[in-house]
């Protein structure tokens, strides 16, 4: 009785010794330095998973830099960035050599609507006309010559397209007159229809390419897969929560661009079945981009969406995510 006492106190003892031991430290999320091209809904995905906390969720504390698409591919090669959500530009530098490959896609089709001042009917009519974009080469610029060819105008001679960065400023050209028509996304899209301007067209209708997505360097895939797949699981939880949340959605939506919860919603609207439901890149909007790239001989003829789009880590994601 005695010996079985004494066990029983010494393995009190013991476990009061281990409860005792200070807790190891939680792991400390990794540092990633995102670029987007502008603050719209555009880059939705990856707002919401840093409001929403899904990023330190998966271990990755993610800065979200602002940067025209050329100087962010710069960047990347540089080092200076890590990863890209410019899921264009990842592609056209891929096919062009460069050592970059797209991963993942948050939006299936472009979003954006064709809205000109109100002596525009159609547009036909944009003939001649200036036509403010966000940048020359990205999916704004893209979305809009693809639109423009299906009403019959040649982008390069009909129309000026002009460069003008953030949508927000070129919501503010287009109101004071320094542009005829622009191409924007909601919210600014939402808000120029309330004020009465002609929405001519949108995009969607006549455009199926991914919008918007990772791209990183083919060192980055090789020497760092782990940090990787944290930012791709993040962004898929976060593409869930897109679906699964419409008011946590609209909140982000609403704070991230200082408009009224109606105008939130109304936004939120229009665009939710444009997004992904799993980050796969789909190779066939992959194919159009490409084939736009070789009719202006600018890419080899033979490069094809597999040589340009790296599919297995989005795959591995979702399997450790548990989803399919």
């Amino acid at each position: 009785m005695k010996k079985l006492a004494w066990r029983f106190g010494a393995w009190s003892l013991l476990m009061i010794g281990i409860l005792a031991l200070p807790a190891p430290a939680q792991e400390k999320p990794e540092k990633a330095r995102v670029a987007v091209a502008t603050s719209s809904m555009a880059f939705l995905v990856p707002f919401i998973a840093k409001d929403r906390g899904f990023y330190l969720k998966q271990g990755a504390e993610v800065e979200l830099i602002q940067m025209r698409p050329n100087i962010a591919v710069a960047a990347l090669l540089s080092g200076d960035i890590d990863y890209i959500e410019l899921i264009g530009s990842a592609i056209r530098s891929a096919a062009r050599g460069l050592p970059i490959r797209a991963i993942s896609t948050s939006i299936k089709s472009p979003f954006f609507s064709v809205i000109a001042q109100n002596k525009f009917k159609s547009v036909k009519d944009l003939k001649g006309a200036t036509i403010g974009i966000a940048s020359i080469g990205g999916t704004n610029h893209i979305s809009t010559r693809l639109t423009l060819k299906e009403f019959g105008l040649d982008p390069e001679k009909d129309v000026k397209l002009i460069a003008i960065g953030d949508e927000k400023l070129i919501y503010d050209a287009f109101k004071i007159g320094r542009t005829e028509a622009v191409v924007l996304a909601p919210p600014y899209s939402i808000q120029l229809k309330r004020e009465g301007f002609p929405v001519l067209a949108n995009t969607a209708q006549y455009v199926t390419i991914p919008f918007s997505g990772l791209g990183t360097t083919l060192d980055r895939i090789k020497s760092n897969r782990a940090q990787i797949k944290k930012l791709l699981k993040a962004e898929i939880e976060a593409l869930r929560y897109l679906r699964d949340n419409p008011a946590g959605t609209v909140e982000v939506i609403r704070k991230r661009f200082s408009m009224d919860d109606k105008t939130a919603r109304e936004s939120y609207d229009v665009v939710v079945d444009a997004f992904s439901r799993d980050g796969r890149v789909p190779l066939d909007g992959v194919d159009i981009l490409l084939q736009i790239e070789k009719d202006q001989k600018l890419i080899p003829t033979t490069v094809t969406p597999k040589m340009v789009v790296d599919a297995s880590l989005v795959e591995e994601a979702l399997k450790e995510l548990g989803g399919k």
